[in-house]
């Protein structure tokens, strides 16, 4: 990996060689120091504004200190490093490559940030290498909820059948991603692939699918979610639920929404005589 992040310095550099000023503020704004001593401060909202401050900043020296943030634990700093690399295109094209072959690798913490980065990045290239990696079980769950998480960024519809799959992954957090990826595809017609997930076992996943399918307004899910209004032990699901139904829409619903308007919670009381009134 040391010999790859050389090659993507040296490349770097010498795409700026023909632009660079010789001072780190030829750009709009910020310097290198700048990025320095924000990262030094531990802040993620310190750091990711100097970053966006450098956003057009000719400086070669912001890169060694951004490479790194590429391999932080923080997922908000690895997707502001690599929108700050996005815009330098002979290092996004050198990152692109390495995390390519990170994403394929057995090592499950640069699987993770690869994928971060290739989502950033956001190419429907990507899409097949994030898709193998999201169904990897060699992989950790939280490599592979990066991977699916990458797919919704890039939402393209060709990441429908790795999202599909996805939601039936053994961990609750990657079914979640799942679910929330599938909102984020362009152009999504259908939200038949969550409407298992409206009675998943995890409360989280549950509330996150009716809501999708809500969004979505299929009404091949009005079953599921009158079960999970009538039934559901987590009042967020079933909040979740009287929503969809309402913006699903139609009779069939009303005596469900109806029973709902005495339920424990007031929100799911409120949300139940909100959707009944939109019948």
């Amino acid at each position: 990996m040391t010999s790859i992040k050389t090659n993507i310095l040296a490349a770097a550099v010498a795409g700026l060689l023909t632009f660079t000023t010789g001072t780190a503020e030829a750009g709009r704004g910020g310097s290198a120091a700048r990025i320095q001593n924000a990262v030094a401060t531990g802040s993620v909202d310190a750091i990711i504004a100097e970053l966006e401050r450098a956003e057009r900043l000719i400086c070669d020296a912001c890169t060694p200190t951004v490479l790194d943030l590429i391999d932080n634990d923080r997922y908000e700093l690895r997707e502001a490093a690599a929108w700050w690399i996005a815009r330098r295109p002979v290092l996004k094209n050198q990152l692109t490559e390495r995390s390519t072959a990170d994403l394929a690798g057995s090592d499950s913490r640069l699987a993770r940030n690869a994928a971060d980065v290739l989502g950033t990045f956001r190419h429907p290239q990507a899409v097949a290498a994030l898709a193998a990696a999201s169904s990897r079980t060699d992989l950790s769950a939280e490599a592979r909820m990066a991977a699916v998480r990458a797919l919704g960024t890039i939402g393209h519809r060709s990441a429908n059948v790795a999202l599909t799959a996805a939601m039936a992954d053994a961990d609750a957090s990657v079914r979640l991603a799942a679910a929330t990826s599938w909102l984020q595809v362009r152009k999504q017609a259908t939200a038949a692939p969550l409407i298992a997930l409206v009675g998943d076992a995890d409360a989280t996943v549950r509330a996150k699918a009716a809501g999708v399918v809500g969004e979505l307004r299929d009404s091949t899910a009005r079953a599921a979610l009158e079960t999970a209004l009538a039934g559901d032990r987590d009042a967020s699901v079933r909040r979740n639920a009287a929503w969809a139904l309402g913006r699903i829409g139609g009779a069939a619903s009303r005596a469900v929404l109806t029973a709902a308007t005495a339920d424990v919670s007031p929100l799911v009381r409120q949300t139940a005589k909100a959707a009944l009134a939109g019948l």
